[in-house]
């Protein structure tokens, strides 16, 4: 139900909107270690799929 609700809104955002939230989490992911940037992207493509994997692809 939350990754649903989260889905939603994330689906919700306009194109700058997301390109933000991109930016921010791969700024913010960049100095954290491998194995937790890999337990939030593993989360992040519960709540949207295309959205894992862009942050994922950009790391």
């Amino acid at each position: 139900m939350v990754y649903q609700q989260a889905n939603e809104s994330v689906k919700s955002f306009s194109t700058a909107d997301k390109e933000a939230l991109i930016y921010n989490l791969v700024e913010s992911l960049m100095f954290i270690s491998d194995d937790v940037q890999e337990k939030v992207i593993e989360c992040l493509k519960l709540v949207n799929e295309e959205l894992g994997n862009t942050i994922q692809n950009q790391l």
